[in-house]
């Protein structure tokens, strides 16, 4: 699956003196999980949105053991990605299994650790059944963040940061319980775009 299509959303993240969401009216309500995914670390976290506001349930982070870490080449990489896949099985039991949805980042045509993040996509894919649905990193920073970014104007680990700790109270238990970084933020950015996405997608359809 994919992120649902929105007509005229790009156009309206590209509209000059565009502006973040500020207010969780403009999220959709339901419960979300999402995957920051790359075969050496991926954030996981679960969001949900309702009336009382947005609400962090849970983050983790996935990371193959050491002895799996110290393979090398191709087939390093294959050993990685079963981890990941077992990792994301275990990570999606309990209250997680009855999510509203799944997402995880569309891996990029170019850049850095394109390979990583389409591999480690692809055990997301296979634990979900293809149920996840990818989300655009660059669409997910323009709604989120306020800016795609570019070589000359990047989006920095600080601007996701702060971007989402604008919606969600970071984890009082950091550390290893509830970790909170880089990779956990990408996830909640993730899960607050499909959020996002989809109050848009509701107001369309009761418009139709």
């Amino acid at each position: 699956m994919t992120q649902i299509a929105i007509p005229g959303l790009e156009g309206l993240t590209a509209r000059k003196g565009w502006t973040p969401p500020l207010a969780p009216g403009d999220f959709a309500y339901g419960t979300v999980q999402a995957f920051d995914q790359a075969l050496a670390n991926t954030g996981t976290a679960v969001v949900k949105s309702n009336e009382a506001g947005i609400h962090l349930l849970f983050t983790a982070l996935l990371r193959p053991p050491a002895d799996v870490q110290e393979i090398q080449s191709h087939e390093g990489n294959y050993a990685r990605a079963d981890s990941l896949y077992a990792g994301v099985c275990r990570y999606r039991t309990g209250f997680a299994a009855n999510v509203d949805a799944v997402v995880y980042e569309r891996p990029p045509v170019s850049g850095m650790r394109t390979e990583s993040i389409t591999l480690a996509g692809r055990e997301i894919h296979r634990a979900t059944n293809g149920k996840a649905i990818l989300v655009d990193n660059r669409h997910a920073k323009s709604v989120i963040v306020g800016t795609a970014g570019s070589g000359k104007n990047k989006v920095t680990k600080a601007h996701v940061k702060a971007a989402v700790e604008r919606y969600v109270i970071p984890p009082a238990a950091q550390g290893k319980t509830m970790p909170w970084n880089e990779h956990v933020r990408d996830a909640v950015m993730l899960a607050l775009t499909w959020l996002y996405d989809e109050k848009i997608r509701q107001g369309l359809e009761a418009a139709a």
